[in-house]
């Protein structure tokens, strides 16, 4: 038979042993960086919301034209939040949509259920995604 200690010392050298085995098995996921979430927020938003809103952010792309009411300069959203940036509210209106009223027309599409299909594997919810656009538009507010 083992002694108390010979089995304690094999229970752990057990766990030890498989908890290896697991992790060699998984990718290591580093922590996305606000740097690089602008580098990707950028090229998202140079896929998905520049047709309306242009690539400056101000409202002026080329399917603005043909929208009831123009799509808003993206660049002034601090400013007209009183100096800070509604990340809260960007993130929501990314994932949501805009079924405010007081936000305007319903001609911005929703991205949430979009954005969940980017990256299923690593990213479920398109969460990272929406964090991406969330800090790209960030960088692109006027002082």
């Amino acid at each position: 038979m083992f002694s108390a200690n010979a089995t304690i010392l094999f229970g752990a050298a057990l766990v030890t042993f498989v908890n290896i085995g697991a992790m060699q098995g998984k990718k290591e996921q580093k922590p996305l960086t606000m740097e690089s979430h602008v580098v990707s927020g950028k090229g998202m938003f140079t896929k998905y919301c520049a047709s309306c809103h242009g690539q400056d952010a101000k409202g002026s792309g080329p399917a603005a034209i043909a929208m009831k009411t123009p799509p808003p300069d993206l660049t002034t959203l601090s400013k007209r939040n009183d100096g800070k940036y509604p990340e809260g509210y960007v993130g929501a209106v990314l994932k949501f949509g805009r079924s405010m009223a007081s936000h305007g027309s319903e001609d911005m599409p929703v991205w949430g259920s979009r954005l969940k299909t980017l990256d299923p594997a690593g990213d479920p919810t398109g969460q990272q995604h929406v964090d991406a656009l969330v800090a790209y538009i960030k960088q692109l507010q006027v002082k």
